[in-house]
């Protein structure tokens, strides 16, 4: 089985998924990302790809988003009346059940089992300084969601009923942030689950922390990451991992790629330690999103977007501009979702 590899200070090794016929395939293969027509004008931060047909996206405006057929053609399902809220985040089960969060005030959880034809709301706060920032899932009936912290504690929800109903992390047992910390509600994986039980959040501000846990959230632990970070615009902006110990981080300052230093990182250990990647070998700018495809790393910004392949001297420039990207649990397709209602699938061209 091949190997990605990452070099600086030591070998950084994502495995490869793929058979050693879709290998020889992907090397006189390009990646792209093939614009779709979603209809709408939204900022779409919320995606999740839940099959190759099935997608879904959710931004401002109370916007969700839905494909059923691949990307060829996206319905609005969004949740009525709510055109003053920006859903930030978006968990799609299958093709009839998803979840919206939104961010800021009211902080509100929805979840529809018929398509986005109808919603139901599953939780409501309305208490000053709450600001949710992310929410996954580890499988169809447990989940966890974070926010900015309130009194020096990060907020914790979690879920045991699929969303059905949400529970508060005692206070004591929250993460403790610094002052003037905060997540990054930029593409919905400064927190992402992983495996049976692992769990990050990646944080900003005076200090890039990480903040994990082995036991769904139960208890937390804390490791400073080498991301850029000193301003309350730079930080760690997304996270993935290829299996249970390996994984990568990216971010940098928000205002632009021009400012941003160090924007990447990688661990070896599920977390524990994070090390920056050589200056030829990570993405070139700020970048919101990050995901790893089979053979391949993608990683998305604003301003410009990118992937690395084994073999490559660096990351190559791909054509667009988004906010957000996700893979599909079995690897067989990717999603891009960005500014202005802007939606792509990733594709491969000669």
């Amino acid at each position: 089985m091949k190997r990605l590899i990452y070099l600086l200070p030591v070998l950084f090794l994502l495995s490869c998924g793929s058979s050693e016929k879709k290998e020889e395939e992907s090397k006189v293969l390009t990646p792209y990302w093939q614009a779709q027509t979603s209809g709408s004008k939204a900022s779409l931060r919320g995606l999740n790809a839940v099959t190759e047909n099935v997608a879904w996206a959710s931004g401002t405006k109370g916007t969700v988003l839905r494909t059923i057929n691949g990307g060829e053609t996206w319905e609005d399902v969004s949740v009525p009346a709510s055109d003053t809220i920006d859903f930030r985040d978006v968990q799609g089960f299958d093709a009839n059940t998803a979840i919206v969060l939104s961010a800021g005030l009211p902080a509100v959880i929805y979840k529809t089992t018929d398509g986005g034809q109808s919603w139901q709301q599953k939780y409501l706060s309305m208490k000053e300084g709450t600001f949710y920032d992310a929410m996954d899932f580890w499988d169809d009936q447990n989940g966890i969601i974070f926010g900015d912290a309130v009194d020096s504690r990060l907020l914790i929800l979690k879920t045991k009923d699929g969303g059905e109903t949400w529970q508060e992390l005692p206070f004591e047992q929250r993460p403790i942030a610094k002052d003037g910390q905060g997540g990054f509600a930029a593409s919905g994986t400064c927190l992402i689950t992983n495996g049976a039980s692992d769990v990050y959040i990646g944080l900003g501000g005076d200090e890039a922390s990480l903040f994990y846990s082995y036991d769904m959230g139960e208890t937390w632990e804390k490791t400073i990451t080498p991301l850029q970070s000193g301003e309350s615009t730079a930080g760690i902006f997304s996270i993935a991992f290829k299996n249970e110990n390996e994984g990568l981080m990216v971010g940098g300052d928000y205002r632009g790629d021009s400012l941003t230093r160090i924007n990447s990182a990688y661990t070896l250990d599920r977390g524990k330690s994070w090390f920056p990647l050589m200056a030829s070998l990570k993405p070139q700018g700020y970048r919101s999103g990050v995901a790893i495809f089979n053979d391949l790393v993608l990683a998305v910004g604003r301003e410009s977007c990118d992937y690395f392949r084994e073999g490559m001297e660096g990351y190559a420039p791909m054509e667009g501009k988004y906010y957000s990207v996700s893979v599909t649990k079995d690897n067989k397709a990717a999603y891009a979702s960005g500014p202005g209602g802007s939606v792509a699938k990733l594709g491969f061209k000669e």
